[in-house]
């Protein structure tokens, strides 16, 4: 039996020797963040265009309707023009040429980051620049909503278009494109860093930083979950941006970094309702200032921790949620517009609504940041009416934010974070 064994064995050695090539065995192929993708028919696009339109149109028509240039896109090309001359954007004359006289509370590198918008005329500016705004909204709302849609069966691009038009009219994304703010682009670049790049992680997230500082907390975030070489990546991408801006703009960003910076209420007056961090509740509710301290670090160590934990489990998206949201609440100033992260926030929430109850409270979430409840709260205030529940409206942005420090769901929300982890191959004998 045995010599029948070896035998058989041998000859089926030779036939796989002297068996011809057959065709190549297909495989699976390698999983891309384009997987899938395929354009609807171009009816379904025709329809998803006309809501879309539908949607976008009264917004745009609302907000700009006075004809006036958003002040912050005008504070943005005066600073890129100032920057592309060789000076700095911080003299004490700054906005008094401006429709609206505010200073320039960026970086140094911000200045010169903004230079593109400068070169354009200030109507072309406005245009392209809310158009690149309404893009990377929608880029966002498809990366981390769309996988959501398609679960609950709402595939059809129609569908798309009215998330895209829901959140465009969020209070901090319609503020955002109203202003010509930059909070979204620096979002997207961030959840582009965190979620999408592997060997350069880090870099995008130190040029945000070096635009607005808030994003500096991903250097921290990176260096919590032992990312070392992303948080070393992002501290010398904003290092090298700031330091090229102080080469050619020595006295300005000397100005910046060692006296307007430590200016907190330079960017406006913290004490308004649209201050929604947690400096801004401690002014708005009238507790002693002392509280700030400890109570930006239990937010700082809550975000932190949970944003580690979503990392552990491959949660990007949430982490990314976290962190700055973590950020809005730190910041001595954030005005609403400043809380685009709410994005990344409802992917995850997206993700958890898998029952009629989870998508209602999804929803109601969405229509209350939708809805301008801290005016409605602060309106309240003001009358002496219902004062109690005035206070509580004026805040939700704060209390939602922190809320969701603990309670946001921590799962995966893209099609790259929903995807199986490869299984490696067995060695197998023969």
């Amino acid at each position: 039996m045995a010599t029948s064994d070896r035998t058989r064995g041998e000859g089926d050695r030779r036939i796989v020797r002297a068996a011809p090539p057959g065709p190549p065995v297909a495989t699976a192929p390698k999983r891309s963040p384009w997987s899938g993708l395929r354009l609807p028919p171009g009816r379904d696009l025709l329809i998803a265009a006309l809501l879309f339109a539908a949607g976008v149109g009264p917004l745009l028509f609302f907000k700009f309707r006075s004809g006036f240039i958003p002040g912050d896109l005008d504070i943005y090309r005066t600073a890129g023009i100032l920057a592309l001359h060789g000076k700095a954007p911080y003299g004490p004359h700054f906005g008094h040429g401006l429709r609206v006289d505010l200073p320039f509370t960026y970086p140094p590198f911000a200045a010169f980051a903004v230079i593109p918008l400068g070169l354009q005329p200030a109507r072309m500016a406005q245009v392209t620049w809310t158009a690149a705004n309404l893009v990377m909204l929608g880029v966002m709302v498809w990366w981390l909503i769309r996988p959501a849609l398609e679960k609950w069966g709402l595939d059809h691009p129609g569908y798309m278009a009215v998330a895209v038009v829901a959140f465009a009219w969020t209070i901090p994304m319609s503020q955002t494109i109203a202003y010509g703010q930059v909070n979204i682009f620096l979002g997207l670049i961030c959840l582009i860093d965190c979620t999408r790049l592997t060997r350069y992680r880090g870099v995008l997230c130190g040029i945000a930083a070096a635009i607005k500082l808030t994003p500096g907390l991903f250097v921290v975030y990176f260096a919590v979950t032992r990312q070392w070489a992303a948080a070393l990546r992002s501290a010398v991408a904003f290092v090298v941006c700031e330091g090229l801006a102080a080469a050619i703009l020595p006295s300005g960003s000397s100005e910046y970094w060692f006296h307007l910076l430590w200016r907190l209420n330079r960017p406006g007056n913290p004490k308004k309702f649209f201050n929604q961090s947690i400096n801004g509740l401690i002014y708005h509710l009238n507790w002693p200032h002392w509280l700030w301290f400890p109570g930006v670090a239990v937010v700082a160590v809550a975000g932190l921790w949970r944003a580690a934990k979503a990392h552990r489990t491959g949660c990007e998206v949430a982490a990314v949620a976290l962190v700055g949201l973590s950020a809005v609440l730190i910041s001595p100033i954030s005005w609403q517009h400043h809380a685009v992260w709410i994005i990344m926030m409802f992917g995850a929430l997206a993700a958890w609504a898998t029952t009629p109850r989870r998508m209602a409270v999804a929803a109601l979430l969405l229509v209350a940041f939708i809805a301008p409840v801290p005016q409605i709260g602060n309106l309240m205030i003001n009358a002496h009416a219902a004062t109690p529940i005035g206070y509580i409206l004026e805040n939700s942005d704060i209390w939602v934010f922190i809320a969701m420090l603990f309670v946001l769901p921590l799962l995966p929300v893209t099609m790259q974070e929903r995807a199986p982890a490869p299984v490696p191959a067995v060695a197998t004998t023969g």
